[in-house]
């Protein structure tokens, strides 16, 4: 019995993926507390690849980190005290707590996670849903809880084309919040529209403020999400009322976002959201289990099932992942 994983063995600037490899680790033991899960599915998320791309304990430590932030696997074994798991069991290890820390992702085919980080996924839910259970799904419900949005008020969201996007128009409507989404290309207009979007602005050849306001009668948005930052905050930032919320999850321009001082001097508040700091939350992490396995089980938060590679075709998968209109979630499978 082996234990596949891909690791960075050593870091290439230009090109980050080179200096991945599939190799072979033992499998981890069980120790008391702990619980082995052997990976079955994983969802391939931008947070995956930025891992290894930017500066962090990636490029500290070549040769030990493992990528990958979320996936559902049978429980494999279990350590001493182990009682609220049997082997077996399918279950989602949270491996955003601990194990992404220390480089042990779940692009591996097996995992030991704290015995209180795995949930049991009941048969309502299928293994795809499973797979992206908490990266995007959790932070769609946190966000736009924490913006304490009114009903029939307006949230504009950059990305809105993404898995994440489209997972929050069908949640903002459920919980009776209007939608301003901001995309690249016109054509993602009459989908997202018929998902349930309200409103759909096309950076390309749209001022997005003008249209915002136009929208809103000049109200402007109650509050925004984004996932770019770069240039495009500073547009975000000027579409939102005096004393709005600004929350940015992505960095897909970049490390670096541009606010106008006026928008500031309107009280505008622009700071981070970050997932994995809401996880170390027993709380929090409670609320998301309940709330979004009900949702998924409602069909109000879907899985976007795109393709599925075997986990040594993890480069083909990457590449897959970053294509322009590749139509779902990639998917390593074991």
């Amino acid at each position: 019995m082996s234990n596949r994983a891909v690791v960075l063995q050593k870091f290439v600037p230009n090109n980050p993926e080179a200096g991945l490899a599939l190799v072979t680790k033992p499998v981890p033991k069980a120790e008391p507390g702990q619980v082995v899960v052997r990976i079955i599915l994983r969802a391939l998320n931008p947070t995956d690849l930025l891992s290894y791309r930017f500066p962090g304990y990636a490029h500290a430590n070549p040769g030990s980190f493992t990528p990958g932030s979320e996936g559902v696997g049978i429980v494999h074994d279990v350590g001493e005290g182990v009682t609220t798991v049997v082997k077996g069991q399918r279950v989602v290890p949270f491996v955003q707590v601990e194990n992404l820390g220390k480089g042990e992702g779940t692009w591996q085919d097996y995992v030991s996670v704290r015995a209180d980080l795995v949930w049991v996924v009941p048969d309502s839910i299928s293994d795809v849903a499973a797979a992206q259970f908490v990266i995007n799904p959790w932070t769609v419900h946190g966000m736009l809880s924490d913006l304490k949005i009114p009903k029939g008020e307006y949230v504009l969201q950059t990305a809105a084309g993404s898995a994440l996007g489209r997972q929050l128009i069908k949640l903002a409507k459920h919980w009776g919040i209007k939608t301003i989404n901001l995309v690249r290309r016109k054509e993602q207009k009459a989908e997202l529209k018929a998902l349930g979007a309200d409103e759909v602005i096309s950076t390309s050849d749209e001022d997005v403020a003008t249209r915002v306001k136009e929208i809103t009668g000049g109200k402007l948005a109650y509050g925004a999400l984004d996932a770019v930052a770069g240039e495009l905050t500073k547009r975000v930032c000027a579409s939102v009322r005096d004393g709005g919320q600004v929350f940015i999850y992505g960095i897909l321009a970049g490390w670096e976002a541009t606010v106008g001082v006026g928008d500031l001097f309107r009280g505008v508040h622009l700071t981070a959201w970050y997932l994995y700091r809401e996880l170390s939350i027993p709380e929090r992490r409670r609320v998301f289990i309940d709330d979004v396995s009900k949702l998924i089980e409602d069909k109000i938060i879907e899985p976007l099932v795109g393709e599925t590679y075997d986990l040594a075709d993890f480069q083909l998968a990457i590449k897959k992942s970053e294509e322009v209109g590749r139509g779902g979630k990639v998917f390593l499978k074991s």
